[in-house]
Parts: structure tokens; sequence; C-alpha cells
């Protein structure tokens, strides 16, 4: 059974790679449609003995009823995309942080079930459209002149094959792990759609005002998400997360969550929400516009200090020394920098921490000190190829943990900790060249549009700042919704309407004149 649910993930993972990487358009769509296909199977091949699926298997008007209705949406939003190109983004990043919570044998699970049906619909329009012959953007990068522009282009057209190698790699460290179940349900609930999510986004025609339209989707919904955030703290009373329930009992700060099942969640996501408003603040040349979209960022800081969530708090810091830099130069970055780096450390002076103790340090992060010495000395007894993939919380657990420690203990806070547990050097090596790559492509996208490359770029380097903490960064969608519209971006100069795509009749040559009509 362990090798026909590892070949389940190797095959996944391979077709979810071919998507990236594959210049036919029939090709990548139904490398698509078969990874998203088999990630739902190798679910429910994991689970099928479980005390939860068991409950379903046994009530098959339920199976019935989610597949059509299942069938139903992703039929509409098929056919709105179909219908109206511009859909398929704006629904993809508009449901991007929703989960759905699902109750199966009296234990709640919280799924992106609207981004799986959105990333559905969307594969399926790419097949129609690749069967219909429907032109589609160059996947081809543009040659730049210069050596930095030359090294923008190596890195636009290395980073598909960088997350497609990460993706395999997975899937193979997989054989090894000690945790077969925790690999699947990484790839199949987060690698595999949000690879499949990225290639979308490459193929979509970009422009300005496509983008505007992201934009406020992504701020309207923070403003939202703040507001449920804001009734929360004055009703005191939260969703779904009973662990932050209770500690909201016991501590003297009331911390929020909105709609997301962690505080932490709610503060990255009005992150990315603050850095996209404050780059096109900074770069607007319309004042009115500039003022809103202040107001919108002093609003959604306010929710932000609702979340109590330090590591967002360090992650907006270092995406606001991004917009900083291009705008007004590296002097001012580096000087608000420096001015973060004191308040910070004043402000964990004031807490109480003492930065010589590691127990006060641990006690202070919710023992994030213990996870990350753990985790280290798990990638030092096999550097080269770690545990395997997905195996950090059963081996922490097993070495570090005692049997009354609740399982969530064990859980991973750091990313690149993480990969170097399981994964080891091999992993690493990947994981930082994919990185550096996406930098470097978003460095290089949309060079007429600053907002927009400033916005990805902040919103980038926050997300790694933020996975150093909190882990979450290649399982999170938001990463592959970046590194996906960057490097669209990236390829080629972006066009203020779609109607400046088409190609304008060459220009008639002027009548020869004679030459007694020229004397």
């Amino acid at each position: 059974m362990a090798a026909l649910a590892w070949t389940g993930i190797v095959v996944a993972c391979g077709a979810a790679a071919t998507a990236l990487v594959a210049r036919d358009r029939r090709l990548r769509a139904a490398a698509m449609l078969l990874a998203l296909v088999l990630a739902p199977i190798l679910v429910a091949g994991d689970v099928w003995d479980t005390e939860r699926f068991v409950e379903l298997r046994d009530s098959p008007a339920r199976i019935a009823a989610a597949l059509a209705a299942a069938a139903v949406a992703i039929a509409a939003l098929t056919a709105a995309m179909l219908r109206w190109p511009a859909a398929l983004p704006l629904v993809v990043v508009g449901v991007l942080a929703f989960r759905i919570p699902v109750e199966l044998g009296g234990e709640t699970s919280n799924l992106l079930v609207p981004l799986y049906l959105a990333v559905a619909a969307g594969a399926v329009t790419a097949l129609v459209r690749a069967l219909r012959g429907e032109p589609a953007p160059d996947p081809r990068t543009p040659a730049r002149d210069g050596p930095v522009a030359r090294g923008v282009d190596l890195a636009v057209s290395a980073l598909p094959w960088l997350l497609a190698a990460f993706l395999v790699l997975y899937a193979l460290q997989s054989a090894y792990s000690s945790d077969l179940s925790k690999a699947t349900e990484t790839a199949a609930f987060f690698l595999v759609p949000f690879a499949a999510m990225f290639a979308l986004l490459v193929d979509v025609r970009w422009t300005r005002s496509l983008l505007g339209a992201l934009l406020v989707v992504v701020v309207a919904e923070a403003l939202v998400l703040v507001g449920t955030g804001i009734w929360q703290a004055a009703a005191r009373e939260l969703f779904w997360n009973p662990t932050v329930i209770a500690g909201n009992e016991v501590h003297t700060y009331f911390r929020v969550n909105s709609l997301f099942w962690d505080p932490n969640v709610f503060g990255r996501y009005l992150t990315l929400a603050i850095l996209a408003a404050a780059a096109y603040m900074v770069w607007t040349p319309r004042s009115g516009r500039a003022v809103a979209a202040a107001v919108a960022c002093a609003v959604l800081i306010g929710g932000l200090t609702l979340a109590y969530s330090q590591s967002s708090d360090v992650a907006l810091i270092a995406g606001l020394i991004v917009v900083i830099a291009p705008r007004w130069g590296p002097r001012w970055s580096l000087a608000a920098g420096a001015v973060a780096v004191i308040v910070a450390i004043a402000l964990v002076l004031l807490s109480g921490v003492e930065p010589t103790s590691e127990r006060s340090l641990d006690v202070r992060s919710s023992g994030r000190v213990t996870l990350l010495r753990g985790g280290l000395e798990l990638a030092g007894d096999r550097p080269a190829y770690g545990y395997g993939s997905g195996s950090f919380q059963e081996e922490f657990s097993d070495r570090y943990l005692d049997v009354e420690e609740p399982e969530g203990a064990a859980v991973s806070h750091s990313e690149p900790v993480t990969i170097a547990a399981e994964q080891g050097a091999v992993g690493l090596i990947v994981y930082a060249a994919m990185v550096a790559a996406g930098l470097a492509a978003l460095f290089g996208a949309a060079p007429g549009i600053p907002a927009a490359r400033t916005a990805l770029v902040a919103c980038f380097v926050a997300m790694i700042v933020h996975s150093l903490a909190y882990a979450g960064f290649l399982t999170d969608p938001a990463t592959w919704a970046l590194l996906g519209v960057g490097l669209a971006l990236a390829r080629g100069p972006i066009p203020s309407s779609l109607a400046e795509r088409a190609p304008r009749p060459a220009a008639e040559p002027p009548p020869a004149r004679s030459r007694v009509q020229a004397a």
C-alpha cells in the first residue's frame, strides 16, 4: 500500500511539474488536469480506513451531493472564465486565502475549497482554449542587454524548472519518509494545486487595468477581513480555533483571527495587502489615489495589531524597507531598516525577554527556539538527504517530545530548517536556487510599471521573512501567486489594455512625387 501511495505522489507531482515547464499548451493543460484529478484520489487513499472517511464512505448520498456541487461550481466558473478571460486571475486571487471548515467524524478540517474549485475550472478553461487553438503569451524569455538584464533573463527561464525540480524531489524523497501520510497531504493539498495555479497565472494576458483590478480585490478583501477582526475584538468572540480561544482566556490581550484559523495567517495576509497598497501609494502620480491608499494602509495596520503576530510585524517591516528602496534610494532604506532593528530590540527588552537566556526566548516565542534547535540537530544527523519529505513532525516528536505533549507542538515553524531536516542539502540547494531565481525574476518584472514590480518584490521578501518564523512558504498559495504573476510580467512589456496587443497595420509609404512636384 505504501508503494502505491508513493507512486501516486510521484505521478501527481510529476504531472504538476510537467505543467510548469512544458511548451505545448495542450500538454500543459492535460498535465494540470491529471495532477488535479490525482490529488483528491491520493487523499482518499491515505484516509480510506480512518474513522472520519469511513463515515463519508457510508453516506453515498453525501458523496454524490458533494461531487455534483463541485461539478456545478467548476462548470459555472469555467463558463465565466471562457467568456471573460480576466475572471480567471481575479477569481483565483480573490479566493486565495479562504478556507472552508469541513466536518467528518466529529473533526473539522479547514480546506482551501474555493481555491481548488477555481484552479480546477482554470485548468478546464486552459484545455478548452488550447483545443480551440486560441493564442497564448509566448513562454520564451525576451533577450535583454547588459549583464544584470541577462541575469534576470536566466532567472526567468530557470524559475519554472526549479519549481518543477522541487516538486519532483519532494515526491522522490517521500519514499523513505517516516510519515508518508504527511507527505501525501502536503503534495495533494498544497504543492500540486498551487503549481497548477502558478501555470494558469503565467498564461494570463496581464494589462495595467487588470493589475489595478487585482489590487482593488486584494485591498477590499483585506478591509472586510479587518472589519471582521474588529468585530471579534469588540464582541470578544472568535471563530474556529479553540487553542486561540483558550489562550485569550488567560492573556491580558485578545488575539483575533478574522476568517482564518490562525492569527498569524491573518497577519500574513494583511501584511501582503498593506505592502501592495503602499507600493501603489508611493508610485501613483495621482494625489487622491495616494491618499486613499494611505488610508487603506492605516486601517489595515490597525487590523494587524489585533492579530498580535510578531512574525507578521517583522515581515511587514522587511517589506516596507523594500518599498522604500526603489522610490527614495538605498540610503533611506538602510536608515529605515536600522530604525526598525533598534525599535525591535527595544520592544524585545521591554517585553521582559532576556536575550542571553534560551529559556526566556523559547517561552516568549512559543517554543520556536526548541523547534529550531531540534530541527538543526535533525539536519545535522542526515545532512545530505534528510529524513524524507513530511517527516519533521514525526522525527521531532520521537526524539524531543514526551507522549503527553500535544501533537501540534512538533509542527515546524521555519521553512529552511524544515527543508534541511526533511530533504537535506539536496533540498536546500534547490530551495535556495528557487528563492534566488524568484527574487531576480520579480526584480525584472514590468519595468514600465514600478508600482507592480515594487509590490511583487516587497510581498515576496515578506513571505520569505515570515516563513523563517512561521514556515508555510511553498505551502502558502500567496507565494505561488506572486511568482506566477511576476514571471508573466517579466517575460515582456505589458500594455495598458488588451486592445494595445492587436498588431497595428503597417503605415503606407507616402506617394512618390515627381521632379516637377518637388520643384
